[in-house]
C-alpha cells in the first residue's frame, strides 16, 4: 500500500513538474507588453461650411514623453484624455502646415493635441468642390478681404474635429488655444472674437473655448483683412491669455506687434506674480518672422517659450476649465 501511494505521488509529482516546465516555456515565450510611442501625425480632412475641403495634420494628444538619462530611453506615459490642451497651428500668408511640423512634434510629446491646418488658397487647400461637378481653383493672388475672412471658417471647422474630440474624452476644448503667424495671427485673433460672441442657449453652451492666444509677427492687415476691430472685443481686451512674439531687428513687423501689445496693455493690470501674466511681449533678437522665428534655433527658443507659456496658463490651470460633453441639440457639432 505505502508503495503504491509513493508510485502515484511520483507520477503524480512528474505530471506538475511536466506541466510548469510547459509554463515556463510558455512565459519565456510571451512577448512584453508594446511600450507606449509616440502616434504619428495623420493626414485628414474637414469642410468648411462653405464647402472648401481644408487639409490637415493631427497630432493625437494625451502622451508625455518624459526625458530619459544617460543609461536609459525617454518614456512615454499616457495622460488623461479630459486634461489634453488642444490646440490650433495656423501658418502665414503664402505658407503651408509643415512649416509647423517641428512646433507641432514637440508640442505632442508634452501630452497636447495638436491640427495644423492649410489654410485655404495655401498648400494643399486650393481647389474646391461645385455643385456641377466641377472643381474650382483657389487663387491665392486673388483673394480680397472677403475671401481671406472665409478663413475663420476654415477654424471653425477644425474647431469642430476637436469638438468630436472632446466628446470622446480625448480633449477639454475649454483649453483651447490657437498659434498664428503674421496673417494667421489676424485669423486667431478674429476667429476669438467671433467664439465669444456665441449666442448662449439656456441648455448648450455655444464657443467661448479658445482661452490662449499666441501671436507670432502679428500684422494689424493684409489686403484689408484686419483685426484691430476684433482687439476691442472685452474678453480679448481684457481677460484673454495672450502671448506675442516678435523679431525686433525688422522695424516694420515689431512696429506691429508693439502697437497690439500697447492696446492691450492699456486694458490690464500688471499681476505681482509674473506667472500670473495674462499678457505676455517676446522681443526676439532677429529679423526672421513667423514661423521662420518659430522655427530658429537660439536659446531660450521660441518654441520653449510658446509651450511654457501654454502650460502656465492652461495646463497649470486646467482645473478651472472641467471637461463637459458638449453634444448639440441640434446635432450640428
Amino acid at each position: 500500500m505505502s508503495g503504491y501511494c509513493y508510485r502515484f505521488m511520483g507520477r503524480n509529482l512528474l505530471v506538475f513538474m511536466s506541466c510548469m516546465c510547459f509554463a515556463s516555456i510558455c512565459i519565456g515565450q510571451a512577448k512584453p507588453n508594446a511600450e507606449l510611442k509616440i502616434p504619428d501625425p495623420e493626414a485628414i480632412t474637414v469642410d468648411a461650411s462653405d464647402g472648401v475641403p481644408i487639409r490637415c495634420s493631427y497630432y493625437a494628444g494625451g502622451f508625455v514623453q518624459t526625458a530619459g538619462d544617460k543609461k536609459s530611453k525617454p518614456k512615454v506615459e499616457k495622460k488623461n484624455g479630459k486634461e489634453v490642451v488642444p490646440i490650433i497651428l495656423l501658418h502665414g500668408w503664402e505658407g503651408r502646415r509643415r512649416e509647423f511640423d517641428e512646433l507641432a512634434s514637440n508640442l505632442q510629446k508634452q501630452g497636447h493635441a495638436v491640427i495644423v491646418p492649410d489654410l485655404r488658397g495655401h498648400g494643399d487647400s486650393t481647389s474646391v468642390p461645385l455643385a456641377n461637378g466641377e472643381v474650382k481653383e483657389i487663387d491665392r493672388d486673388r483673394m480680397r478681404s472677403t475671401d481671406m475672412a472665409g478663413m475663420l471658417y476654415d477654424v471653425e471647422a477644425v474647431k469642430k474635429f476637436f469638438m468630436e474630440k472632446n466628446n470622446t474624452g480625448e480633449v477639454n476644448i475649454e483649453l483651447l488655444c490657437i498659434v498664428g503667424a503674421d496673417v494667421g495671427a489676424i485669423v486667431a485673433v478674429n476667429w476669438a472674437a467671433y467664439d465669444w460672441n456665441r449666442r448662449q442657449l439656456p441648455a448648450f453652451k455655444q464657443g467661448r473655448d479658445i482661452k490662449a492666444l499666441v501671436l507670432v509677427s502679428p500684422k494689424a492687415s493684409h489686403k484689408g483683412f484686419s483685426l484691430t476691430k476684433s482687439l476691442n472685443h472685452p474678453v480679448i481686451q481684457k481677460s484673454l491669455s495672450i502671448m506675442l512674439i516678435v523679431g525686433e531687428r525688422d522695424r516694420d513687423s515689431s512696429r506691429e506687434a508693439k502697437s497690439i501689445y500697447s492696446r492691450l496693455e492699456r486694458m490690464r493690470e500688471k499681476p505681482t506674480d509674473p506667472r500670473e501674466a495674462d499678457l505676455v511681449y517676446i522681443k526676439r533678437d532677429a529679423a526672421l518672422q513667423g514661423t521662420r522665428l518659430v522655427n530658429a534655433p537660439g536659446s531660450p527658443r521660441v518654441q520653449n517659450q510658446i509651450a511654457y507659456f501654454i502650460g502656465q496658463r492652461l495646463v497649470r490651470k486646467s482645473g478651472d476649465f472641467i471637461w463637459t460633453e458638449r453634444k448639440s441639440p441640434f446635432g450640428d457639432n
